[in-house]
Formats: structure tokens, C-alpha cells, sequence
């Protein structure tokens, strides 16, 4: 059985390569350069993440693309934890539409990871990982919406969002030679690997009370997007088409195996925002906001195994095959908390011309780490994290009879810095022992939009 067990034991800690990048670094270049403070004004195809309630704002047909990228730059105690990078194309439309009076309009945004779809990866239990940048970002995102606006100074939107998670079973057949495993073994195997679509819900309002003051509150549904491997090696009760056992010389013994994996790989818990945005005078706009994430409801990415091994043993043998000892595991609470994120975000605009428009931004948000300190022989690893960005837009406007309407271009850059954070283990012999994590993210992009008139 050991040719089998290892098989299994490979495909459980490397599955296919599984979360939303928006929830870590932002959607669009304007909104992340705002450091995200933009639920109560924003109106360009980010709304679909931020705000759906925006995408009826403006009433103009928008068409947006754009190219976003982060690198990581983390350690444990000085050591590189190579983090992955992730990049990807972002893009989304606002189709706007009236029925008399009555305005409305419908919304889409994508991201797709350059990289891969879907990413689900099951690391041992004690290995220490960044817990909220391992998995997570590494996601395909997809949201479509539709927003109305009753009266002038209030937008309703909501929608939905979509995401995959990976499901793998696995099924080997044949016998194993217990003298030489790898040469004289006869197995055949089969996977089946399913990608499972999930959705989770999002709503937002806007209020518009005066034109120089603006509210905006949203709410985004939790998803958790687990990863299960299900593997059996031979049939339950030694007979059938998928019938396994070992083989020594001429004697063969039915044999059985069983194992289930199962884990979160990604999950973003419930979010309320609640914003506002205030223009003192026409050329300059400031937002502020507060975010509420639950993460005390967080589930845990340290799953539960269940494995279970069945041999025939001959009574003759009975002194020579003896069945190990096996102890399933079960789900490990991570403990984490929720938290309150801060944001603030200031635009500027030094020159509005009839041709031409030009934007300077920037913006600064702090997200208290929702993790405990890593006492015990678990490790989720995280720190705070502190994040300023800066960007810059311009506008084309006279593009006529080219373009009925304009041309923008916008670029954000983005620093997050994750201080030092000690992690002191409760017991002396801990396996991996105490050390500090720390780390530093960079992550740019640009986005390009088409509004018509």
C-alpha cells in the first residue's frame, strides 16, 4: 500500500492550482488609488465590486479594461516566505437605460488571473502560511448587477458574485508488490476533477442629498470555497471492478483504502461599508469610509482527514501484515476576530478644460490584523497592514467624430507595509518555535475607460 499512499498524499498536498484579489488590493485604478473610500460616489465599472448601487449614477454608456499586478515581499524571521505575485486583466461595463423618468442599468466586472482560474493548495498542518495572501488572491471574479434610481437623489443596486472552488476524486485499482513496490506494482488509477460555481450576494445604496455631498453603504456576502479530495484504493469489501491488494511471490491479499480530504482553501467573510465624500470645492473631492469585517466567523483552512485501511490478512500472515494505527484529524479553529477597516481618499483636480481633464489622487486605509497570535502548533500567519496609494487620471473630450464621447486613462500605485509581528509559541518544543513575520506588498496597474455620450 505504500506505492498508493504516497499517491494520494501527493495529490492532496498539490491539487490543482484556488480567492478574490478585490477584497486584497481593489478593483479598477481610480477606486485603488482612493484606497477603496469610494461606496458613496463611485459610478465607473469598479461600482460592480464597491458600490452597485454607482452604475446608474452618471447615466452614460462606460466601457473599461486594464492590467492589474502585486508582488510580495514577506519573511519569518528574515527568511523569504515566496508568496506568489499575482497579476491579471480587470474590465466591465455600465449599460444605463431609462423608462421615462425611471432610470436604470445594468453592470459587469471580471478579473481573470493570468495565471490560472482556480487555485486551491492544502499545506500540512503545522506549516506556517501567510494566511490571508496565499490562497486567497488567487481567484477569477465575476459580477454582474443592476441599479435603479427612483429619484433623483437616491441609487439602489444589487447583484450577484461568482466564484469557483475544485472538487477531485480519485480512484486506483490493481496490486501492489510488497517486495518491490515500484517495479513489480500494477496499478491504474482515475481522477475526476469538477470546477463548482458558487454565488454570493451584494447590495449597496447611494444618497446624493446635495450636489457637493455624498453617502453610500454596501453590503457583501460572505463565500468560503473548500477544496475536497476523495480517494479510494481498491473496492470496500475486496470485490468489485476497482478491486486492489498486495502481492508477495503467488499469494495475493485483498486490500482496501480510503481517504477523505477536506479544507477551505479561500474565505472572505460578511462586509458591511459605510462611506460619504464631500466636495469643499468643485476641483477637490474627499472620501472617507469605514468597513466591518466578521471575521470571527472565519473558517478555518486547517481541514479534517478522514483515511482508513482494510486488509484481508490471511491467517497464516496474521504475524507478518499488521495494520498501523491511523488517527483521523479534524477542522482546527483559526479564532480570528472581527475588525473595523478605516479608509480615506482625496482627488484632485488642477486642470478642467473643455479638451482635456487631469486627476492627482491618493488615498490610506489600516486593516488590524483579525488574527490571533500564534501560540500553539498551528500557524496562520498574518500581520497589519498598512497601505498608501497615489494615482493619476486624464480625461480626453473632444474626440469627435472619432468617438462620441471620451477617453480616460488612469494609473494607480499602491505600498502596503506589514510590521514586525512576534509570534511567541506556548511550548518550548514547538516545531517550528517562535519567530516574527513581517513583509511588504507592491502593486500597481492601469485602466483605461471609453464613456459615451
Amino acid at each position: 500500500m505504500r506505492a498508493a499512499l504516497a499517491l494520494l498524499l501527493v495529490v492532496a498536498a498539490a491539487a490543482p492550482a484556488a480567492a478574490q484579489p478585490m477584497d486584497t488590493y481593489g478593483l479598477g485604478s481610480r477606486s485603488v488609488a482612493l484606497a477603496g473610500a469610494v461606496t458613496a460616489d463611485v459610478e465607473d465599472f469598479s461600482a460592480n465590486y464597491y458600490n452597485p448601487a454607482g452604475i446608474v449614477r452618471d447615466g452614460q454608456l462606460r466601457l473599461s479594461v486594464g492590467w492589474f499586478g502585486a508582488y510580495h515581499d514577506m519573511s519569518l524571521n528574515d527568511i523569504a516566505s515566496n508568496v506568489d505575485p499575482i497579476d491579471g486583466i480587470v474590465a466591465g461595463l455600465n449599460v444605463p437605460g431609462n423608462i421615462g423618468d425611471f432610470r436604470f442599468a445594468f453592470g459587469l466586472a471580471v478579473h481573470l488571473n493570468d495565471q490560472r482560474i482556480s487555485r486551491t493548495r492544502t499545506l500540512p498542518r503545522q506549516r506556517p502560511r501567510w494566511e490571508l495572501y496565499d490562497n486567497r488572491p488567487h481567484r477569477t471574479f465575476l459580477a454582474a448587477h443592476v441599479a435603479i434610481e427612483p429619484v433623483p437623489w437616491l441609487r439602489i443596486g444589487g447583484g450577484i458574485g461568482f466564484l469557483s472552488f475544485s472538487e477531485v476524486d480519485l480512484s486506483i485499482r490493481g496490486t501492489i508488490d510488497i517486495g518491490a513496490p515500484e517495479r513489480g506494482s500494477a496499478l491504474e488509477h482515475d481522477v475526476l476533477g469538477n470546477l463548482i460555481t458558487i454565488r454570493f450576494p451584494q447590495v449597496g445604496v447611494q444618497v446624493q442629498p446635495t450636489d457637493w455631498l455624498d453617502f453610500g453603504a454596501v453590503y457583501r456576502g460572505e463565500y468560503a470555497l473548500t477544496s475536497a479530495l476523495q480517494a479510494e484504493v481498491g473496492e470496500d469489501g475486496f470485490e468489485g471492478p476497482n478491486e486492489a491488494g498486495l502481492v508477495t511471490g503467488s499469494l495475493y491479499v485483498p486490500a482496501y483504502l480510503y481517504l477523505l480530504s477536506a479544507s477551505t482553501g479561500a474565505y472572505v467573510p460578511h462586509q458591511l461599508s459605510f462611506g460619504a465624500s464631500v466636495r469643499p470645492i468643485p476641483e477637490l473631492r474627499i472620501g472617507v469610509e469605514l468597513t466591518w469585517l466578521m471575521w470571527s466567523l472565519y473558517q478555518s483552512p486547517i481541514g479534517r482527514t478522514d483515511i482508513r485501511i482494510d486488509i484481508d490478512v490471511p491467517p497464516e500472515l496474521a504475524d507478518s501484515i499488521v495494520i498501523p494505527p491511523l488517527e483521523n484529524t479534524d477542522t482546527v479553529p483559526a479564532n480570528f476576530a472581527d475588525r473595523v477597516v478605516p479608509r480615506i481618499g482625496v482627488e484632485w483636480r488642477p486642470y478642467d478644460g473643455q479638451d482635456v481633464a487631469v486627476d492627482l489622487r491618493a488615498g490610506y486605509f489600516y486593516e488590524n490584523s483579525p488574527a490571533p497570535v500564534q501560540a500553539d502548533v498551528y500557524n496562520l500567519v498574518d500581520t497589519d497592514r498598512h497601505a498608501w496609494s497615489l494615482g493619476g487620471g486624464i480625461e480626453l473630450r473632444s474626440l469627435r467624430p472619432l468617438l462620441p464621447g471620451s477617453l480616460r486613462f488612469d494609473l494607480h500605485l499602491q505600498y502596503a507595509f506589514l510590521p514586525p509581528r512576534r509570534m511567541v509559541k506556548s511550548s518550548p518544543i514547538d516545531p517550528t518555535g517562535d519567530y516574527v513575520a513581517q513583509g511588504q506588498i507592491f502593486a500597481g496597474g492601469i485602466t483605461t475607460e471609453v464613456r459615451f455620450e
